[in-house]
């Protein structure tokens, strides 16, 4: 056996929620690392998730000797009710290659919380069973374009971008926050906005930007590299033909943030719910099962993942996350 791995996150021994379990690590499968096809991940005799992606992880990279920019690192996020009831669980990072034959690269247990929030006023919100896509009749407050960045979001934008590569669109930009930022490290950025009052700031920031209709985008097929979408698609009334309008335009991968709806059966016993899940220009609310079920309908390949940590947490101590981050490859 060649391959070498670790399971950074969880740390051993944790406690976890089978339904949000984030897993984070290296990888490297020795002289068949160009034969791999994925990385997976089992706990109790199954498959609990799998990631075709990799990317830097400089620490790792150094220590077996590899340039600091080698596709080691691997990200995670599961929903696996089936380990309720187990107590503890042994992880297993599993190297599968091409040829379907698989290596087993690190392992260490977890503990696992023995609540199954499912359970919760809201609880099918948290169900990956559950695909439906929610609108807003079904869950039933406004307010201007956010002229910041999210740190988070950026850091997972430059991941899964990777170096700049190609021209880069950027879908309902807003103000350019992520603009100013991308620019600035050499993406070849263009926004495009629905609201004439957002592009006229873009225009007094020197953005290069287009006013569009919000229904067709006025560029060739294939025209750009690879587009991103932040807090956006909950707004718009039809995703199926806009995600089929901005497939069209690029070649090679789209990411996008939404809000994540799966907290409010957690935030229900504090009798509190995060505002801006429930902006009144929320057409769409997404679950991890919804959205990537919504996505796989455009994109050959989609891992969805989450970010953004409140200061609310689960009865049992346990973090949230406000956001979904989705990438889409053709």
């Amino acid at each position: 056996m060649d391959t070498i791995a670790a399971i950074d996150s969880p740390a051993r021994g944790s406690l976890n929620d089978p339904l949000a379990l984030r897993v984070e690590g290296w990888l490297h499968a020795g002289p068949r690392d160009g034969q791999l096809a994925a990385i997976e991940l089992s706990a109790a005799g199954r498959i609990i998730g799998e990631t075709a992606l990799r990317f830097p992880q400089p620490e790792a990279a150094r220590a077996l000797g590899l340039p600091p920019d080698a596709p080691l690192g691997y990200a995670m996020h599961i929903s696996a009710p089936a380990l309720f009831g187990q107590g503890a669980v042994q992880l297993e990072c599993h190297a599968r290659f091409q040829d379907g034959s698989r290596e087993r690269g690190a392992f260490h247990e977890i503990r696992l919380i023995a609540h199954d929030h499912r359970k919760n006023d809201y609880g099918i919100l948290a169900d990956p069973a559950e695909t439906r896509l929610f609108h807003r009749s079904d869950i039933y407050c406004t307010g201007p374009s956010v002229s910041a960045t999210s740190p988070e979001c950026l850091a997972l934008l430059r991941r899964y971008l990777g170096p700049p590569a190609g021209p880069l669109l950027d879908v309902g930009c807003g103000f350019g926050s992520y603009g100013r930022v991308l620019l600035a490290e050499g993406y070849d950025w263009l926004g495009v906005e629905v609201k004439e009052s957002d592009c006229a700031e873009l225009a007094r920031l020197g953005l290069p930007h287009r006013l569009v209709d919000g229904r067709t985008l006025p560029f060739a097929d294939g025209q750009f590299d690879a587009a991103i979408c932040v807090e956006v698609l909950e707004h718009i009334p039809d995703p199926h033909a806009f995600l089929a309008e901005v497939r069209r335009v690029i070649r090679r991968r789209m990411l996008i943030s939404v809000p994540n709806l799966e907290t409010i059966p957690y935030f229900s016993r504090h009798l509190a719910v995060p505002w801006h899940l429930l902006e009144g220009d929320h057409k769409n609310f997404f679950t991890r099962a919804s959205l990537r079920h919504l996505l796989a309908a455009h994109f050959g390949r989609v891992e969805v993942l989450t970010y953004g940590v409140p200061p609310l947490r689960t009865p049992e101590g346990l973090p949230l996350h406000y956001h979904l981050f989705a990438i889409c490859d053709l």
